[in-house]
């Protein structure tokens, strides 16, 4: 009995090792991914599950937990597929540069504020406060709209009608997507009878979405200068300083605090994180000089594991 016992915690304590392991943006995707399967494969859960949709009748009604559950349901399995393509397009790659943490936080609050710009319109302009919004949508746009600001020159391939591929930009990509979205949210505003029932979706959320991404990433200092309190309100000999300095990109700090070990250890431990800033560093040069796609297979596992390292130590101290 006691070799089973063994067995058992040991398999318990792999399980929970692997958990933790896992980043930010894997625990997204199983998470959609999940809530898909179990609405879409009982009958009892279907209309369980959709009761996770926010409307502003529902937020009226005390649910406010559906501004964050919203972002894992969905309409339909082509509406996931799209959705789940998408946020694996940009999603680990938004792990990668920005940390777990941030990942998440553009997420949510791309998330909030396209729901809350698609509640909005629709209760002010339509008079619909009981329609429910689900998907994701909104906090994929943020993501890629943070990817985009991040790395604008990074060469992408769009299939047109899945079959004719055309090479852009990252930057053209996501503006191109902004532009649509604005064209038919407008299309469906002016002219909502007009608006085949196929196209009629949540086009506000998106943009709501991608606008939160832009805001969040632009505060972080990518794209130009931050947009902060102080950066737009400065005078004009420190605003030209600040433009001079958003023209090359800073490096990246490997913020770990001093482990309390033997002082024999500590120089060594110090002297690995200085060796990871740098190969780090360097790594980053290359995705600003060349993009993503020159980087080698060891350069990509470079930066997860640098990610990694900074989402444990984040993790790590207190409050978290």
């Amino acid at each position: 009995m006691s070799d089973r016992n063994c067995m058992r915690d040991l398999q318990h304590h792999s399980l929970m090792s692997r958990a933790k392991s896992l980043s930010a943006y894997a625990w997204i995707m199983i998470a959609i991914t999940a809530v898909f399967l179990l609405q879409f494969t009982s009958d009892t859960l279907y209309p369980v599950i959709l009761d996770g949709g926010v409307s502003a009748q529902r937020l009226e009604a005390g649910h406010f937990w559906t501004l964050i559950t919203y972002m894992f349901i969905h309409g339909s399995a082509g509406h996931f597929l799209l959705n789940a393509l998408m946020l694996g397009f940009v999603g680990r790659q938004v792990q990668n540069l920005f940390g777990g943490a941030h990942l998440l936080k553009i997420f949510f609050l791309s998330g909030l504020a396209g729901a809350a710009l698609e509640m909005m319109v629709n209760g002010l302009v339509h008079g619909d406060t009981t329609t429910p919004l689900v998907g994701a949508s909104g906090a994929a746009f943020g993501l890629l709209l943070a990817l985009a600001l991040l790395l604008p020159d990074e060469p992408v391939t769009v299939f047109i009608y899945f079959i004719i591929p055309v090479p852009m930009r990252l930057w053209t990509l996501a503006k191109a997507l902004v532009v649509i979205q604005m064209i038919f949210a407008l299309g469906g505003l002016l002219f909502p009878n007009w608006m085949p029932e196929g196209l009629k979706i949540a086009y506000f959320a998106h943009l709501g979405g991608a606008f939160a991404g832009w805001i969040y990433t632009k505060s972080l200092g990518h794209g130009g200068r931050p947009m902060t309190y102080a950066t737009q309100w400065q005078p004009e000999a420190q605003r030209r300083l600040a433009n001079a300095r958003s023209t090359t990109r800073s490096k990246i700090e490997m913020d770990f605090e001093p482990s309390a070990m033997p002082p024999e250890i500590a120089p060594l431990a110090d002297t690995k994180a200085a060796n990871l800033e740098d190969e780090v560093n360097e790594v980053l040069d290359k995705i600003f000089s060349g993009g993503m796609g020159s980087l080698t297979d060891h350069e990509r596992r470079l930066l997860e594991r640098a990610s990694a390292s900074i989402q444990s130590h984040h993790d790590s101290q207190p409050g978290h």
